[in-house]
């Protein structure tokens, strides 16, 4: 039964999605037409066969073995191109479907993105997708073609015999009921089935790429058991998925069959009677066994199709998400003079992350043109999520943020980004060549340009000595670089943009000393000429800082020279004594 909701879950799949292939599934439609008028004309034909054999004046039954053959020759040619043109249909709405929520997950808020794990939203694109692909094959070849073929089968029932079709109409629909009863239950369990495979691609997904952290404390015993429960968890929901399609079939042969015997037992006694011919029984029986393989598949497909509604629903309540930090195409660009750094103000700025407690609570200060500006703090103070705000990760929950005093939720946010280079303790490196890595920063940079990017960063001799020099793929999460090197990679792309605003989120955090005093050495390189802010916690980094903002519990607490606050601040004083 489909429901009100799931009525409006169609129609949107309709418009969104299959509208644009209207003119191949109108092809499918007609080569489905043609298979269901074939596979009713076999009746008919074996009846003739029997009547003419029973016949011996009836010399048709020569001609009629041939004319089977090519209806059936021709029923085969119409089934390959009707399933060609369905499978076509179906997997160019399913790679649609994956696109849009891609594009869609791609520009979602960094919020609605942390609400759910990698794993989820993965499943989501593929085993939802997977779904809803055989939903719909599944809705064409099942319900219009096995409709067709049952519609054109019981014609020729009735208009054999009226009173054996009466046994037929009234034993099939009673088989639905439960059915439908078991279609309903089969949505609920299809639902759950998906989140369970959530689960188990999110529990995957974060073992692997923790399988050092497992390996060092030998914590592989424990991990297997986490992978087992939801592998376990996942066989019982996949079980119970199943039964309910199991119980179907058993129900359609039983009724299938009380309807065949109580028509050969009727029927044997009319052609006693002298009521039908031996040809027309058997043409009779034949129709309706023919009848009972798309009546299956129709019996099953209420199952099918309520899984792939489920699926399309989840789809579509995560493609109704509205990014809230967006801006409107008529946003104007933000405007910099060239060759001076810009300003940033902080007007009475708070913000949170879960609408529970403030990160950062009223939060005001400038940073004048050029200026190198750090900020410091225990952890959890609130120092990288001015970073987040900058960058318009997030929009503050109240206050403003200016840049050369334009407001930056009223200027288009790619404009604003492509002015600002972020280099974070999080450095993603794509399985990609080192070339491709460096060139994220400037999509447009020419390869001298790259390689001097990758000199300036201290990465250049490194990549020419490598097996394929910047060809080199780096592997899956540059596993074949050090930390260092792959902080080099992250300050190329920085520097290869350019870019007047610089923000470096504990960029050298992850690193030894030595390493880190040599990109210390690079940064200082990239900071010239440009408006800098660092959220470190080793505080001996950033002692020459032309400004110290010192957080404390989300607040502004101190601003000022480092020989300001370790005179004044005896929470950076503190703070300097601890992390140096």
């Amino acid at each position: 039964m489909i429901t009100d909701v799931n009525k409006v879950i169609i129609k949107n799949f309709w418009n969104d999605f299959v509208s644009k292939y209207k003119f191949h599934v109108i092809t499918a439609f007609f080569l489905l037409i043609l298979v269901a008028a074939t596979s009713s004309v076999y009746p008919y034909l074996i009846q003739l066969v029997f009547d003419g054999l029973l016949d011996n004046k009836n010399n048709d039954w020569i001609i009629l073995p041939m004319i089977i053959a090519f209806v059936a020759v021709i029923r085969g040619i119409a089934m390959f191109f009707q399933i060609k043109q369905v499978s076509k249909i179906s997997l160019s709405i399913s790679v649609d479907i994956q696109k849009k929520l891609s594009r869609h997950l791609i520009n979602t808020d960094l919020m609605e993105l942390s609400k759910f794990s990698s794993g989820n939203h993965v499943s989501r694109i593929m085993n939802d997708v997977i779904l809803i692909r055989d939903g719909f094959e599944r809705s064409i070849n099942n319900l219009i073609r096995d409709t067709l073929t049952i519609i054109a089968l019981m014609s020729y029932l009735i208009w054999l015999d009226w009173l054996l079709s009466i046994l037929v109409f009234v034993i099939y629909p009673i088989a639905f009921q439960p059915i439908l009863r078991i279609g309903k239950k089969q949505k609920i369990i299809a639902t759950s089935l998906q989140e369970q495979m959530e689960i188990v691609t999110s529990t995957l997904t974060e073992m692997l790429q923790g399988i050092r952290m497992v390996k060092s404390y030998n914590l592989e015993n424990m991990e297997i058991k986490r992978s087992e429960s939801v592998l376990n968890n996942l066989f019982s929901k996949m079980f119970n998925l199943v039964i309910g399609r199991a119980k179907i079939l058993p129900i359609l042969e039983i009724l299938g069959g009380i309807a065949a015997a109580c028509v050969i037992g009727l029927a044997s006694y009319r052609v006693s009677l002298g009521g039908l011919s031996p040809g027309s029984v058997v043409g009779y029986v034949t129709a309706l066994l023919m009848i009972a393989q798309p009546a299956r598949a129709l019996g099953t497909f209420n199952a099918v199709l309520q899984e792939a509604v489920s699926a399309l629903g989840r789809i579509y309540l995560q493609l109704s998400t509205i990014p809230k930090v967006n801006s409107l195409s008529s946003a104007p660009d933000i405007k910099l003079p060239k060759n001076k750094a810009p300003t940033i103000i902080f007007k009475n700025v708070s913000f949170s992350y879960n609408k529970k407690s403030d990160v950062l609570n009223n939060i005001n200060f400038s940073i004048n043109s050029g200026s190198k500006v750090a900020l410091v703090g225990q952890s959890g103070a609130g120092k990288s999520s001015i970073i987040n705000l900058i960058s318009r990760f997030y929009d503050p929950v109240s206050g403003e943020i200016f840049i050369n005093k334009q407001n930056i939720k009223e200027i288009n946010v790619n404009s604003l980004r492509n002015n600002i280079a972020l280099v974070s303790q999080d450095t993603i490196i794509y399985n990609k060549s080192f070339q491709d890595n460096i060139k994220f920063g400037n999509l447009k940079a020419h390869d001298k340009k790259i390689r001097e990017a990758a000199k300036n960063a201290g990465i250049h001799d490194f990549i020419s000595a490598s097996l394929n020099g910047y060809e080199t793929i780096v592997g899956e999460g540059g596993n074949i670089l050090s930390g260092g090197q792959k902080q080099r990679i992250s300050i190329a792309r920085a520097i290869l943009k350019d870019a007047p605003i610089l923000l470096l989120d504990e960029a050298t955090s992850s690193l030894d000393a030595d390493t880190e005093n040599d990109i210390n050495k690079t940064l200082e390189k990239l900071t010239k000429n440009k408006t800098t802010i660092t959220v470190t916690h080793r505080l001996s980094n950033i002692i020459n800082s032309d400004q110290i903002i010192l957080f404390n519990k989300g607040k502004v607490v101190d601003i000022g020279v480092h020989e300001e606050l370790i005179k004044k601040s005896l929470l950076y004083k503190k703070l300097y004594n601890v992390k140096n």
